[in-house]
Parts: C-alpha cells; sequence; structure tokens
C-alpha cells in the first residue's frame, strides 16, 4: 500500500467532520482532542478518515489489513469468527455521544444503537445500547 497524500486525508477528515454535524464546522478553531494547541476542527478528524481510506484501499484491492482472532483485543477472548457480513456506520456529535446502526448484507434488518465515550481506567469504549430497526418498505420482524 501507498502512501495516502495528506490532501486526500485533509478532504476525508473535512467530510467526517461535516457528516457528524459537528456544529463547529471544520474550520472552527478549536483545542485538539488531547488538549493544548488550537487547530482547525476537521484535524481531530484525521486519525478517523485515515483509517477509513486505509481500510477502503485494502478493501478495494481485495485484503485485508489484518487478520481478526480472538487475540486481537481482549474485548474478542473466546470468540470464533465466521465470514464478514455486518457493515458498521459511527457517526459522533462533537459531544462524546454517538449514533450508529449495524446493516448485515443482504438484509432490511438493523441494530440501531447510541452511546457515550466513556473512559474505564485507562480505556475509552463508546458504550452503547441497541435497538431492532428495518427498512420501512420491507418491515420484518425477526424476533420469534
Amino acid at each position: 500500500m501507498s502512501t495516502i497524500p495528506s490532501e486526500v486525508v485533509e478532504a476525508g477528515a473535512r467530510a467526517l467532520c461535516e457528516s457528524s454535524n459537528d456544529p463547529r464546522g471544520p474550520d472552527a478553531m478549536v483545542e485538539t482532542i488531547h488538549g493544548g494547541t488550537l487547530v482547525p476542527n476537521w484535524q481531530n478528524y484525521r486519525r478517523a478518515a485515515a483509517n477509513v481510506l486505509i481500510a477502503a484501499a485494502y478493501a478495494s484491492k481485495g485484503l485485508k489489513p489484518h487478520a481478526l482472532n480472538d487475540q486481537a483485543h481482549p474485548c474478542l477472548r473466546g470468540l470464533q469468527f465466521g465470514q464478514e457480513i455486518y457493515d458498521v456506520e459511527i457517526y459522533g456529535d462533537g459531544t462524546g455521544q454517538y449514533l450508529g446502526q449495524v446493516v448485515e448484507s443482504g438484509s432490511p434488518c438493523r441494530i440501531v444503537f447510541r452511546g457515550p465515550l466513556v473512559r474505564e481506567g485507562n480505556v475509552k469504549l463508546i458504550r452503547a445500547r441497541g435497538v431492532q430497526a428495518w427498512m420501512a418498505k420491507e418491515r420484518k420482524d425477526v424476533t420469534a
């Protein structure tokens, strides 16, 4: 994989900032996420944008950046993995609240979740609760 040009990362970061409905907008001067220096708001979205672009580059070549296994993170211990069939979209509102959905390929069913970014010890995580949802035209209740 080649390096992604910084202009492309900036464009992606600006798009993420705007799509997250951050009321400050991409050009507002804000403190960095870790505090300190004032920077344009879009710079707080650089890492997420770069990760999305890298994943897209790998996917376009049919590659996986790394194999998912139960050693990848402690929260995955004891799990077995099947086929990749879910897409996850996560949107932040700029205040530590997150909203998103899990979409199963080829299915009208969704899991819509929301929750805050929390800190447990030295670990940051999004603690979200989900609700079953579906596309309005193709309602299928899968609770049985």
